[in-house]
């Protein structure tokens, strides 16, 4: 009896190939989410010790040229901040995106899967129908073997 192949293997492993690959790719897309998201704490951190410096240097004497400073890095921060969150907003569109690809990807591979196993069950049960077949037709043959060689015996008594 010869073992079971399923045909469209090829294709099984190639859908797996891109499921990985989509996962890799979502992988990347929310390690860049991850850094933008950090980049922008960075950006919150150093404005509030920005702007806690600046308290603290409202005491006393005011230096307007520390003052003007000051403003203009809060007003860079401010845009750097803009600038990251809609950074952001792509990157988390592209982690969405990438995330219904490796759904999809999956999806696909599972056909191909759910597809072997059903050829597969069906290869062992035409395997099992011959098998029994097999087993059937050598009861047969011994059933009227024997029923041949008992005729041809003396009755009893």
């Amino acid at each position: 009896m010869k073992k079971f192949k399923f045909r469209l293997e090829p294709l099984l492993r190639l859908k797996e190939h891109q499921e990985k690959d989509k996962q890799k790719s979502l992988a990347f897309a929310a390690q860049k989410v991850f850094a933008q998201e950090e980049q922008l704490r960075q950006i919150a951190h150093k404005r509030f010790e920005t702007q806690e410096s600046q308290r603290e240097s409202l005491t006393g004497r005011l230096n307007a040229g520390h003052l003007l400073v000051c403003s203009r890095y809060l007003g860079k921060l401010k845009m750097n901040e803009l600038t990251g969150r809609e950074i952001l907003k792509a990157f988390i569109a592209d982690r969405e995106r990438k995330r219904l690809e490796l759904v999809e990807a999956t999806k696909q591979k599972k056909i191909f899967e759910k597809l072997k196993e059903r050829r597969r069950n069906n290869y062992m049960a035409h395997n099992e129908r011959i098998m029994q077949k097999e087993q059937d037709d050598i009861a047969a043959k011994l059933f009227l073997q024997n029923k041949g060689s008992r005729s041809t015996r003396e009755p009893w008594g």
